[in-house]
């Protein structure tokens, strides 16, 4: 019994020094990531006003040309590679400083496995804050760092199939199947499986119903924890440390966002504003405070949805505006309410503001790539551009391209479109990419969904304000008979606009656009690409930037918005 005893210490205490290991590992890799962008930044500084390239503004672009470009299932080959090390850093310190000379293989690998899960579930919840420091760090907020929170997500339930299956052969063979009917170990199996519920809702549910998948995921996650924390209760073990920690973090930063959602829903309310083909106007009567265009809040109207905040990007400042468009769950709700109502003044909060931005100030061009609704983005971008502009960049200029599908979308961001064509610093590139929208309109246009006139802003003048109302009527009559204010194309004159000359139809050859922007930017000067939309143009503007990162070019930045939540 002596000898058992210590066999299983000795084992204890080889799966810790592993875990230190595994720890160390993982702060290097992150510090090493902390220290790239620290110095590409030093290398950024140490080029201004230099009439050639530094030579450490040249070293530091060499890799960039190859790091920032897309790979297979990935945003970026940098991204690649971070996956590639963390998953060699679980398979090294699974598989080393192994003694099998008492105990099996899988006995071994099944009490190894277990630590790893728990290890790689503290990296996950890190990943998973909103309020990371990382962002402060390395420049990439939570929805940026989304994608190793899914690896290290995966990794976790890996693991626990591992534990579990290594497990249950060993005790199988040994003739002691019944000890998987005891009540510790009943709850691991609840966490394991709750564990597994979670990656199949990630991989599946998510793709097709992201509200129900984000009530799976938080539900099982709260379950798994509770169960680990039950199938480990002795504090001899140490793992009930880690997961008392790691459950501490995370509901630390629920309570920072739901005070931040509570502070600002005092004396909060929202406009909304149904807009053509489908987008929502909401314009919020308070702004959290040092939020700025181009970043995103989470939106909560517990009118449309009690229960439940939503992110989107900030459109502009002065008031706050969010330009949402209608797809399914919330934002197929929110247009429902709003073309129902309306003008309607709703209860409203918003919790953040997130996300980091390049500071635009820096660059003396600037390219802004949108496709569809990732003009929000953009339009935020630039026009906090033209507010905080100085005296002494008054020859900045800024490029604005965004294509869509159709003319009636431009309706969308009508005035702020005149903003940028007013502006002599702006060259505004608008691609309608379909020649016919009157059909597909018709055809798609929910029955309780009035025609709407061809300009935004005229329709925010033919409404006014309202009370809000109950989102279905008591009395199941249409729409289109209830809303009597709601103004018919035909009733509204229809003014023309600053944009209009800007107008182009057809795809535009995005590569070449920023091949030849970039090609004519003197060698000392900077530019800065943004861009926000669909994959496979965002995988475009990637590995045309990329490309054009050049030792002998003019500096060169890149920040694609794709979402991660």
């Amino acid at each position: 019994m002596a000898g058992s005893s210590a066999a299983f210490a000795h084992r204890e205490e080889l799966n810790h020094r592993q875990m230190y290991a595994f720890i160390g590992a993982i702060v290097g890799l992150a510090a090493i990531f902390i220290f790239f962008h620290l110095g590409r930044r030093i290398a950024q500084k140490s080029n201004v006003g230099e009439k050639g390239v530094s030579a450490l503004a040249s070293l530091s672009r060499k890799p960039r040309n190859v790091l920032i470009r897309t790979a297979p299932g990935l945003p970026s080959r940098g991204h690649a590679i971070l996956v590639f090390l963390y998953i060699a850093i679980n398979i090294i310190v699974t598989f080393t400083d192994m003694d099998n000379s008492v105990f099996t293989l899988n006995s071994n690998l099944a009490a190894r496995a277990a630590w790893m899960a728990v290890a790689n579930l503290v990296v996950l919840i890190f990943l998973a804050l909103k309020n990371t420091p990382l962002a402060f760090l390395t420049a990439w907020s939570y929805e940026r760092l989304n994608i190793l929170h899914q690896i290290a997500g995966s990794m976790c339930i890996i693991f626990v199939i591992i534990h579990a299956s290594c497990y249950s052969s060993y005790f199988g063979f040994a003739g002691r199947i019944s000890i998987l009917r005891e009540e510790s170990v009943i709850y691991g199996e609840i966490a394991g499986l709750s564990f597994f519920i979670v990656g199949f809702a990630g991989v599946v549910i998510r793709r097709w119903w992201y509200e129900l998948f984000y009530y799976i995921h938080i539900s099982f996650w709260i379950l798994a924890i509770v169960m680990v924390g039950l199938h480990q209760p002795s504090f001899g073990e140490k793992i009930v440390y880690v997961v008392i920690v790691t459950a501490g973090i995370w509901v630390l930063d629920r309570l920072v966002r739901v005070t931040r959602l509570l502070i600002y829903s005092t004396n909060n309310s929202a406009v909304l504003t149904p807009l053509p083909n489908g987008g929502t106007r909401v314009t919020l009567k308070k702004a959290p405070l040092g939020a700025v265009s181009g970043q995103h809040c989470f939106l909560w109207i517990p009118s449309i949805r009690t229960c439940e905040t939503h992110p989107f990007t900030i459109a502009s400042m002065d008031p706050l505006e969010f330009v949402v468009s209608s797809h399914d769950g919330f934002t197929r709700d929110l247009h429902r309410y709003a073309v129902k109502y309306p003008g309607a003044t709703v209860k409203a909060s918003v919790e953040g503001s997130y996300g980091t931005l390049p500071d635009a100030s820096e660059y003396e061009r600037v390219v802004l790539v949108a496709g569809g609704s990732g003009s929000t983005f953009t339009f935020g971008m630039a026009l906090n551009m033209l507010k905080d502009v100085s005296s002494s960049q008054l020859d900045k200029k800024i490029t604005f391209i965004w294509m869509v599908k159709y003319e009636s979308h431009l309706n969308w961001f009508a005035s702020h479109l005149d903003t940028l064509a007013k502006d002599s610093r702006v060259d505004l590139q608008l691609y309608i990419t379909r020649s016919s929208e009157t059909q597909v309109d018709e055809e798609k246009r929910p029955e309780s969904m009035p025609i709407t006139p061809s300009s935004d802003t005229d329709l925010e003048k033919a409404v006014g304000n309202v009370t809000a109302q109950p989102l279905e009527s008591s009395s199941g009559e249409s729409v289109a008979e209830e809303t009597d204010s709601t103004p018919n194309s035909s009733a509204v004159e229809v003014q023309p606009h600053a944009y209009n000359s800007s107008i182009k139809r057809g795809k535009p050859d995005v590569s070449a656009l920023i091949q030849t922007i970039i090609g004519e930017t003197p060698v000392e000067k900077r530019v800065l690409v943004l861009g926000c939309g669909p994959d496979g143009l965002m995988t475009q503007v990637r590995n045309t930037t990329a490309a054009c990162i050049r030792s002998d070019g003019p500096g060169v930045e890149l920040h694609c918005e794709q979402f991660g939540w």
